[in-house]
């Protein structure tokens, strides 16, 4: 009886399993994000950019207004500051790969175009920061 409850116990240990980490992974991007920061992953389009290349890479990035500061776990090496000009939901999702699942997006930069990947949940707060490169009111008044 001990083994039949050993079994039902791991399989319902490993469905929980099975659930509980995208929702830990949901909280800790909601977290991160009041830091300022979120997981993503990164890759020029066609050529390198800003020292970054075609192939994937993974890590933190520290967003600002206008600005992302990538530390790579994965892929390059070296934090890169990435100046965001314009940002824009890539066109086809199932064309992007990489270690974040979430959404995707073009990025415009000084150097030329970069996909990069935010988590779903924080996607669009993310995006909306980046793309705001209005002043700071405190700027404007001194």
């Amino acid at each position: 009886m001990t083994f039949v409850l050993g079994i039902l116990g791991d399989l319902l240990l490993g469905w929980l399993w099975w659930l509980v980490p995208e929702e830990v992974d949901r909280r800790r991007d909601l977290k991160r994000l009041l830091d300022g920061e979120v997981r993503c992953s990164m890759r020029a389009i066609d050529r390198r950019v800003l020292n970054i290349g075609t192939n994937w890479s993974g890590g933190i990035a520290h967003i600002e207004r206008g600005m992302l500061r990538f530390s790579p776990s994965v892929g390059i090496v070296g934090d890169r500051m990435v100046p965001v000009h314009s940002i824009r939901r890539a066109p086809t999702p199932n064309a992007l790969a990489g270690d974040v699942a979430g959404v995707g997006f073009i990025i415009t930069t000084n150097g030329g175009e970069l996909m990069v990947r935010f988590p779903t949940v924080v996607a669009e707060e993310v995006t909306a920061l980046l793309a705001d490169t209005t002043a700071d009111p405190d700027e404007t008044s001194a």
